[in-house]
């Protein structure tokens, strides 16, 4: 039951139909015995500050997803090194109404990335947000040198290859997101990663078939009920592969802990998700 001393937590981003993280959260608090809950909040571009202010009074942590992880890492008050040397922020912890942003993106990337068994080498990113600035700084602490960033708007992609140059010292170039460009770039990496919501808010990459070698690992970050597109395809060429369902449920474990200083129950978390989407 909710009641006036229940704590809030929170997702605030655009779109947020979608989202399970609701489901994910609240098994978890109860499974911890929390008096909180969790809700999402559609908050578009020209709402965020006052949003942010809205929360640093109300909420006692929240996250962040599309559009927002960027910018967020301006608004708040402190940043974890996550968080400040990725340039991205998707959790935020009130403390007292210092608003401290962290990256449980990134903590969730480099348990996936040891999961897959990958280190250095190289690594195609689809994506240049704040979802792929996330993985890169995880891709960084697990030794990769060279990055091939795709995106929709070369310019971005191309922006955000220079900026992790400068920070990191990665061998990294941006390109535009076309088939023949991608299946290039993936020939000459270790992992493919894709850090967009194609294949779940709709629309699916466009991979040619023959372009996923048997040696190439999978990291989707993005999740539906069935898999996403480029999720069956790595299960049908039975590649190494990690999905979005992972990724979503460990980085909401690690803010979890971030904001509690408690270890959620992650299991108990997988099965509300995998029942949010309809997954045996």
């Amino acid at each position: 039951m909710i009641t006036s001393s229940t704590e809030l937590y929170c997702l605030i981003g655009n779109p947020i139909s979608m989202s399970i993280s609701p489901q994910v959260h609240n098994a978890a608090y109860e499974g911890m015995g929390m008096d909180a809950v969790y809700l999402a909040f559609r908050v578009d571009d020209g709402e965020l500050e006052d949003a942010v202010e809205g929360l640093r009074i109300v909420a006692r942590g929240f996250n962040v997803t599309i559009p927002h992880k960027t910018r967020m890492s301006l608004l708040v008050d402190d940043l974890t090194r996550e968080a400040q040397i990725s340039g991205a922020v998707n959790t935020v912890r009130n403390d007292r109404g210092k608003l401290v942003g962290h990256n449980t993106d990134s903590l969730a990337a480099v348990y996936l990335l040891d999961k897959l068994g990958v280190r250095g080498g190289a690594a195609t990113i689809i994506g240049a947000g704040g979802a792929s600035r996330s993985v890169i700084y995880a891709l960084w602490m697990r030794g990769f040198t060279r990055l091939y960033i795709h995106n929709r708007n070369r310019r971005r992609a191309e922006v955000l290859a220079s900026s992790v140059k400068a920070i990191y010292g990665f061998d990294a170039v941006g390109l535009p997101l076309d088939p023949a460009t991608l299946a290039e770039s993936i020939g000459r990496a270790d992992v493919l990663i894709n850090a967009t919501p194609l294949g779940m808010y709709g629309g699916e990459l466009q991979i040619p078939g023959d372009a996923l070698r048997k040696d190439v690992a999978v990291m989707d970050l993005a999740y539906a009920s069935g898999g996403t597109g480029l999720q069956r395809i790595a299960v049908k060429r039975e590649l190494k592969m990690t999905s979005g369902l992972e990724f979503l449920v460990l980085q909401a474990a690690f803010a979890i802990e971030f904001w509690t200083g408690r270890r959620p129950p992650v299991t108990l978390m997988m099965e509300a998700a995998r029942e949010a989407l309809g997954v045996k």
